[in-house]
C-alpha cells in the first residue's frame, strides 16, 4: 500500500487519464527504494539505464576527476530535478563519469528509462511533458553555467540566493562551494560579506 502511495506522486507528474494502462504498466515495473544519506544512487563508471523520480530527499551529482577528486555539479531534490538519470549512458552509451548520492534518507522510484521511452513515443501527451521537463532541465543548467562564468564569486552568490535560496538550506557548504567553483573558506567569507 505504501508503494502504491508513492507511485501516486510520481502517477500525478503525467498528464493522461486516471484509466491509462501506461499508468498501470508503468507501476507494475517501478521499484520503490529508500536509500540511507550518503549511500549511492548512481555509481560512477556505472552502465545504469535506470531512470528514477525523487519521492522524498535530496541528491548530489559530483563528477569524479582523473585524479579521483569530487567536484558537485547539481543537486536534486523531490521539487527540482526530481527525475535523475545516467545521461551518458542513456545518450552516449558510456559509463558514466560522475556518482549521485543522498544528501539525506530519501525515497526514489526506479523504472526503466527504455520502457518509458518507448510509451513515450505513442502518447503525444507524454513526448509533450517530457520534451517540456527536458527543456526546463537544459535551460536550467545553462543559466547555471551562464551565471558562473560571467559573474564574480560574489555575484553568483547573490544571483543563487535570489533563485535557487533552497540550496542552502538542504545542501552542505562544503558542495555549495565545490559547484561554484570556489573553497569553503571564500565561500564562507563571501556569506559574512552579503550579511553584514
Amino acid at each position: 500500500m505504501e508503494n502504491h502511495n508513492h507511485f501516486k506522486t510520481l502517477r500525478q507528474k503525467f498528464p493522461v487519464a486516471d484509466n491509462d494502462p501506461f499508468l498501470e504498466e508503468l507501476e507494475q515495473r517501478c521499484a520503490v527504494i529508500e536509500i540511507k544519506k550518503n549511500e549511492t544512487l548512481i555509481t560512477h563508471q556505472a552502465d545504469n539505464r535506470k531512470m528514477f523520480f525523487i519521492v522524498s530527499g535530496s541528491f548530489i551529482r559530483n563528477i569524479i576527476s582523473s585524479r579521483g577528486d569530487e567536484k558537485t555539479v547539481m543537486f536534486h531534490t523531490e521539487g527540482f530535478h526530481e527525475f535523475v538519470k545516467a545521461y551518458d549512458t542513456i545518450y552516449f552509451h558510456e559509463k558514466t563519469n560522475y556518482e549521485i548520492k543522498a544528501n539525506e534518507k530519501s525515497i526514489v522510484i526506479a523504472f526503466d528509462y527504455d520502457f518509458l521511452y518507448h510509451r513515450v513515443k505513442l502518447n503525444l501527451d507524454l513526448l509533450v511533458y517530457f520534451t517540456e521537463r527536458t527543456e526546463q532541465l537544459f535551460t536550467t543548467l545553462d543559466l547555471f553555467r551562464n551565471f558562473q562564468l560571467a559573474l564574480t564569486s560574489e555575484e553568483y552568490l547573490v544571483w543563487l540566493y535570489q533563485h535557487y535560496n533552497f540550496l542552502f538550506q538542504r545542501f552542505p557548504s562544503q558542495n555549495i562551494a565545490s559547484f561554484m567553483g570556489i573553497s569553503p573558506v571564500w565561500l564562507s567569507k563571501l556569506k559574512a560579506k552579503l550579511t553584514s
